[in-house]
């Protein structure tokens, strides 16, 4: 063999060489992403899993105006915060009832200022100024999970 043929070999293995090694790193790279893709979405349903709340009492407000009072309390272990939770009156968002909202917890007591709510927690809602009664009410937290409550009761 003359050395056009052992150069020409040398050019072929040395390309194969380099691109076998940038397919590695791109697969490698590939299922990297989808490993850590598929661990975010197992946490997520771990999350949702342990995730749960349930409304202990609602009652109606007639005076000074219409509204309701609801306590609900985190029975989850997991902590929610409040600004990722959700009050629906008659399947309407209510905005902003977060401010009003009081965290009760056994070991820190009231906690009005508080966006965290951790597990075995209470919050008491305070929702007025509406029209009339609503029929049903909805609470539902950040990670997807939610009670509801019929009201059966009007202003």
């Amino acid at each position: 063999m003359g050395f056009s043929v052992s150069g020409s070999l040398v050019v072929v293995l040395l390309g194969l060489f380099i691109a076998l090694s940038v397919y590695y790193g791109s697969v490698s790279n590939a299922m990297e992403r989808v490993n850590d893709a598929r661990l975010a979405q197992h946490e997520h349903s771990d999350g949702i899993h342990d995730a749960d709340l349930n409304i202990t009492s609602l009652s109606v407000v007639t005076s000074p105006s219409c509204g309701v009072e609801l306590e609900v309390n985190n029975t989850g272990s997991t902590e929610l915060t409040l600004n990722d939770t959700d009050l629906l009156l008659d399947n309407e968002y209510r905005p902003d009832w977060q401010a009003d909202a009081v965290v009760d917890g056994e070991t820190t007591g009231d906690e009005p200022d508080t966006d965290l709510w951790l597990p075995g927690e209470r919050v008491s809602i305070d929702e007025t100024g509406l029209d009339a009664a609503p029929r049903s009410v909805i609470v539902v937290s950040g990670p997807g999970v939610a009670d509801t409550r019929e009201v059966t009761a009007a202003c």
